[in-house]
């Protein structure tokens, strides 16, 4: 059987460690990603505690169940402290989206299936003391007698294809006019959140990570990541770029519509530590504040004009829901068309 144990001060050197890296988010008890001691505990108490993962905390556990460490050391006591908090928190950390996002995207040489059973090796399999010891510096790796090993294989896979999700479908529209709006010369920064917000708000359902992320794109926030290779002349790697973004989005997007939906004993928690995420995070909560951030980021007084026209008029009272009323299949079928389009207007844009 597994167990934790701690000596003298390390209780608070984990809470102090993870509070600093802030790799743990929930809109009540870690709103901007740390914690204290009354949240902890209840937590702790309650029934039922998720935590969803992202990728970039997915992986590395693959990594190290397959290879003992990482050549990152860093990285590596991240990782660790990673799986020890959830173990801490008693929580149940899931894998399942990025299981999706590996098969359906198509971009990782390691398969939803293989991903899922060496993640689940190493929360389930590998000693939690282990990876104490790894987090708080103690040892460099983890035995080889701990390790995911050939056996553990098995011999028919599961596929997990993600292709009619319509609030991915969403996202990847969305990201493929923002990849337009960026690759457009002589427009101002507001000028260009207005348009995407006048499309945005006629096509979707709005999400307020993707508002906060097209506001933290056009006003040149640091430390946000515009979709990958978005500038490039090769149109196939933009595609790649926008479909990354378009999952990264959809991980926020997916959480927010669970907590929203939490009861006093299910709570929801999410991990990640890509610093585009934490940004988008820190901007959409407290929840309600998110119109908030956007006036903050656009700071002039004529930005603040053009904000107040278009809040006012397309996510105001008067509001026309574009999905309301419609079969999810319609709905499904609508976004896919609307995406060919916008891919053809893209194209052409690369190409011209």
């Amino acid at each position: 059987m597994s167990f934790l144990a701690f000596q003298d001060d390390e209780p608070n050197y984990l809470i102090d460690t993870i509070n600093q890296l802030q790799m743990f988010y929930h809109h009540t008890y870690a709103p901007l990603g740390k914690f204290d001691s009354h949240n902890i505990f209840e937590i702790q108490a309650k029934d039922d505690v998720m935590i969803i993962a992202d990728k970039n905390l997915v992986s590395p556990v693959c990594e190290m169940v397959k290879h003992g460490s990482m050549k990152d050391v860093l990285r590596m006591r991240k990782t660790a402290m990673f799986v020890l908090w959830g173990i801490y928190l008693n929580a149940r950390t899931t894998c399942g989206l990025g299981l999706l996002e590996n098969d359906t995207a198509g971009l990782s040489t390691v398969t939803g299936e293989t991903t899922k059973k060496l993640f689940l090796h190493g929360i389930n399999n590998v000693p939690t003391q282990i990876w104490k010891n790894i987090a708080f510096g103690y040892i460099s790796e983890i035995p080889k007698e701990f390790l995911y090993t050939s056996e553990d294989k098995i011999v028919e896979e599961e596929t997990y294809i993600c292709d009619d999700d319509l609030l991915l479908l969403c996202n990847e529209a969305a990201m493929i006019k923002l990849v337009q709006l960026i690759r457009t010369k002589n427009v101002s920064g507001i000028d260009k959140f207005v348009a995407f917000m006048n499309w945005y708000a006629d096509n979707m359902d709005v999400a307020e990570s993707v508002i906060i992320y097209a506001a933290l794109v056009f006003c040149n926030a640091q430390n946000v990541s515009k979709p990958k290779s978005c500038d490039s002349k090769s149109y196939d790697k933009i595609v790649k770029g926008i479909k990354n973004q378009a999952w990264d989005l959809t991980y926020i997007t997916q959480w927010s519509t669970m907590y929203h939906n939490e009861t006093d004993q299910k709570k929801f928690i999410f991990a990640t530590d890509d610093i585009t995420q934490k940004f988008i995070i820190a901007n959409i909560l407290p929840i309600g504040h998110c119109c908030e951030n956007v006036y903050a980021a656009f700071k002039t007084k004529s930005s603040h004009k053009k904000l107040d026209e278009i809040f006012n008029v397309k996510l105001g009272d008067t509001r026309i829901r574009p999905f309301k009323d419609k079969s999810k299949e319609d709905n499904i079928n609508t976004v896919r068309t609307l995406i060919s389009k916008e891919q053809d207007l893209l194209k052409t844009m690369v190409t011209a």
